[in-house]
């Protein structure tokens, strides 16, 4: 069981009492604690002695309670990430006595740190973290890493610094009062306040705990989404699917986007469509690369980390995605589309004027190159081929810049390559809706023409592929992305698919089908509420990265369409 906390500019995991990932001072950057991805790694956690139970739960949104339960009495930790600093607060109130070990390491595990009193600092470099604690009680240091804390109540933080001449434990910061009770308080009242209700939604705690994943995965400094805050949790325990999903898809972030309007949080839906604006450019293709830094600069390169062993002995561990390297033809067929929802709820003419430069240029490229290859919506890592839920999106985002033309009162005159590419698609199309041109195979990406209004859900050739989908496809209402691609067999469903599916089912009028599938999805996230990118049926269990922040999304989406066909 994992637990995920953010500040919106960095993100801990928690497993247990242990606090074992903590990238800081941002999502994507190296991890303090990385006992995650191996047993040496580092972690931030409390012991005690006689334990028999640990609990979870969400005290408000990204503030974590956990109980520990022992045969002397309890200790009840609250971990947060305090607003506008790489700084977490662990408030301790406990029954009995208990350790502290606290053993952060730099770069990943590369590099030991260099004790100075209360601070760590990295051999190779200028940045430290450091344990301060305010406490009620006796504190006794037993070795480098390890204290030995009485019962009693207090707090405990893990402080990091870019600079270890800077921060908190710097000479300078020394002669200011540092408040961690204070810093403790205003950040849960924070997050307090940004609860989103689920009333009248069906699955509320589900719903809830979906916005604040959404909205804990938001970068605020620029806007940005990440997909989710690890790196290298395995699709496949044991194997070599393991990817780093700390930068801000376009697509993904996209679909984030398009859900927060969907629950109404149009200021915060704005703020992530002014990010993805930022990074459409004119010399090339408008979205030059599918993914980009949390600040919106170029993706890094893929790196091998080789000294760590990996979650669960799953390797290799790896910074930095690949896909960066890929040509996507769907991601602005998504950013556009989430653009037009914009401009349906807030008929904000000026703002689509605005940056209307970009919206042509867009669709005049999707015009000009709607006949190239690509690696698809799975970023598949083989050759390139003529996907057909990519040349779906591409006549979606010719469909959306025409209709933000139109309401401008401009011609955009893509309605014939528009037309064209529909024709393309239905032509090669097998009486079914293929994976590609060429194949035999069904992809549960189709499974989101009806979604974006490729066809009517009830099409004859939609509903072939669908009966296709779920013949193959479907297990127990998962649903596989597909059989295998060029690494191989896809061992597990995937859980944004799977949402999909229970999205055409609401399109359908069968909505105890939906039902099922998110009663489902409710049940396998507890107690937390969280949801991963796949799910393992056999074990049952989730795989690859965790929170999966479209999953998240999708279930927003879906919960808002199941409460409209029901009302």
């Amino acid at each position: 069981m994992l637990g995920f906390i953010s500040n919106q500019m960095t993100s801990a995991l928690i497993q247990g009492s242990s606090v074992v990932w903590f990238p800081a001072p941002k999502f994507d950057s190296p991890s303090m604690f990385s006992k995650l991805l191996d047993q040496d790694g580092g972690e931030f956690s409390i012991s005690a002695e006689g334990v028999q139970s640990i609990s979870q739960s969400y005290d408000v949104p990204m503030v974590l309670n956990t109980q520990l339960v022992t045969k002397n009495g309890t200790i009840v930790i609250t971990d947060l990430l305090s607003i506008g600093e790489p700084t977490l607060i662990r408030k301790i109130v406990s029954d009995v006595p208990f350790e502290v070990n606290f053993s952060p390491v730099f770069y990943y595990g590369l590099y030991k740190p260099i004790i100075d009193d209360k601070r760590r600092i990295n051999p190779k470099g200028r940045d430290c973290v450091g344990l301060l604690y305010s406490y009620e009680g006796e504190v006794k240091k037993v070795s480098d890493n390890v204290w030995s804390f009485s019962s009693g109540q207090g707090y405990l933080a893990a402080v990091y610094s870019s600079n270890y001449k800077h921060g908190p434990l710097s000479y300078r910061a020394s002669k200011l009062s540092l408040d961690l009770s204070r810093s403790f308080n205003k950040t849960y009242d924070y997050w307090k306040s940004s609860t989103e209700r689920g009333q009248g939604v069906p699955f509320p705690k589900l719903y809830e705990t979906s916005m604040s994943v959404i909205l804990g995965s938001i970068y605020y400094p620029s806007g940005a989404v990440v997909a989710a805050p690890t790196t290298s949790l395995p699709e496949v325990v044991g194997g070599s699917r393991n990817w780093d999903y700390r930068f801000a898809w376009v697509r993904d972030s996209s679909i984030t986007a398009e859900a927060l309007l969907s629950a109404g949080q149009v200021v915060k839906a704005r703020s992530i469509i002014r990010f993805l604006l930022s990074l459409v450019n004119f010399s090339s293709k408008p979205f030059l690369f599918p993914l980009y830094t949390v600040e919106g600069t170029s993706p890094p390169p893929e790196v091998n980390l080789r000294w760590l062993r990996g979650y669960k002995s799953s390797r290799p561990v790896r910074i930095g995605n690949a896909a960066s390297t890929q040509v996507q033809l769907d991601v602005e067929g998504f950013f556009l589309n989430a653009l037009y929802k914009y401009f349906e709820i807030t008929k904000d003419k000026i703002f689509i004027s605005d940056i209307y430069d970009r919206i042509k240029y867009i669709a005049d490229w999707e015009a000009e190159n709607w006949k190239l290859k690509d690696s698809g919506i799975w970023e598949d890592r083989g050759e390139p081929r003529h996907y057909v839920h990519s040349k779906i999106m591409m006549w979606v985002a010719l469909d959306r810049a025409e209709k933000l033309s139109e309401a401008l009162g401009l011609n955009g005159n893509w309605t014939s390559v528009k037309n064209e590419l529909r024709s393309w698609i239905l032509e090669r199309a097998k009486g079914y809706f293929p994976r590609c041109v060429g194949s035999d195979e069904v992809d549960a990406s189709i499974l989101s023409a009806p979604l974006y209004g490729f066809v009517n859900v009830d099409d004859p050739l939609f509903m072939r592929t669908l009966e296709r989908i779920e013949r193959e496809l479907v297990t127990d209402g998962f649903v596989k992305r597909y059989a295998s691609d060029s690494m191989g067999e896809a061992k597990h469903p995937f859980l944004l698919t799977t949402l999909w599916l229970a999205r055409v089912y609401i399109r359908l009028g069968e909505t105890d089908k939906a039902e099922e599938i998110l009663r489902k999805l409710e049940e396998i996230s507890k107690p937390l509420y969280l949801l991963g990118e796949h799910y393992d049926l056999l074990n049952s269990t989730f795989t690859g990265n965790f929170p999966q922040v479209f999953v998240h999304a999708q279930v927003i989406q879906a919960l808002n369409e199941l409460r409209q066909a029901k009302s």
